[in-house]
């Protein structure tokens, strides 16, 4: 082959080949073009399609509210729940905000542990959970109810008339201290709880009570492993010395560990 033909064959190939490339590309722009357009088109409809059956639903009489079912309320009512809630009876369901309306109503309600709100057909289901108090405190000159979240709440209801212990502490390091006493002690306690009328921890560190019947009980260290022994010894004391003595001004339980109790009467008044 003479160098003249073979340069035409040469020109000739790479024109060929030029050519099927831009015509490759050209079919492969409009594919990409059709899809886009095809499912654009199908977004579009599901789009349009959506926001009318929406449209319907919001404004179909059977998509509303006609109850409000309110479960769990003991201390806090019904109607003050009602009060918070931003919907009632008549408005859409489908436009009720759950997760924004639990969370405001516990902002504003601290008594509750938890809320769960919940659709049902045609209905509002709300389930309350409300805090219980395991003692009381003073708060900004108020008594609130505390519970072993340490957790200060307002007392409702007969939460006031609770026969629990007040609380009394200097800082919030005492507070957990004695939350955290009162609650392995109350499953030792067998009711003794009852009878408390006051809890703090002195200046020597010792958890102290005061009793209904004025008498002060010094506890000495908390020793959580022994607290189940100490107290029905220190229980077997309690009721010997208010049977053999009219009034008592304390119980020191802080030399339990070597065996001692010490019991002091109220000018050693025997009782009748």
């Amino acid at each position: 082959m003479t160098a003249k033909k073979r340069n035409r064959y040469v020109y000739k190939a790479v024109h060929t080949n030029s050519g099927y490339s831009r015509n490759k590309k050209v079919r492969k722009f409009f594919k990409i073009f059709f899809y886009l357009v095809f499912f654009g088109g199908i977004v579009y409809g599901l789009y349009f399609g959506i926001n009318e059956l929406l449209s319907i639903v919001y404004k179909s009489d059977k998509i509303i509210i006609k109850d409000i079912n309110i479960v769990g309320a003991k201390n806090i009512t019904k109607a003050e729940i009602k009060e918070l809630i931003p919907f009632k009876i008549g408005d859409n369901l489908l436009k009720v905000k759950l997760s924004e309306t639990e969370s405001e109503i516990k902002k504003l309600k601290p008594e509750l542990k938890n809320i769960v709100i919940n659709r049902r057909w045609q209905k509002i289901k709300i389930k309350l959970y409300e805090r219980t108090p395991e003692a009381f405190v003073m708060q900004n000159g108020e008594i609130r109810g505390i519970d072993f979240d340490d957790k200060p709440f307002p007392l409702c209801g007969f939460m006031s008339e609770m026969k629990i212990p007040k609380i009394v502490y200097k800082n919030d390091e005492e507070r957990k201290r004695l939350l955290d006493f009162i609650k392995r002690f109350k499953f030792v306690c067998d009711g003794f709880l009852d009878n408390i009328l006051e809890m703090r921890i002195n200046n020597t560190d010792d958890i102290i009570f005061v009793t209904a019947d004025n008498m002060t009980i010094i506890w000495g260290e908390e020793m959580p492993e022994h607290l189940p022994n100490k107290f029905k010894k220190f229980r077997k004391v309690y009721e010997d010395a208010i049977s053999r003595y009219k009034q008592i001004e304390y119980i020191n339980m802080n030399l339990y560990s070597s065996g001692r109790i010490i019991v002091k009467p109220v000018a050693g008044i025997l009782a009748e």
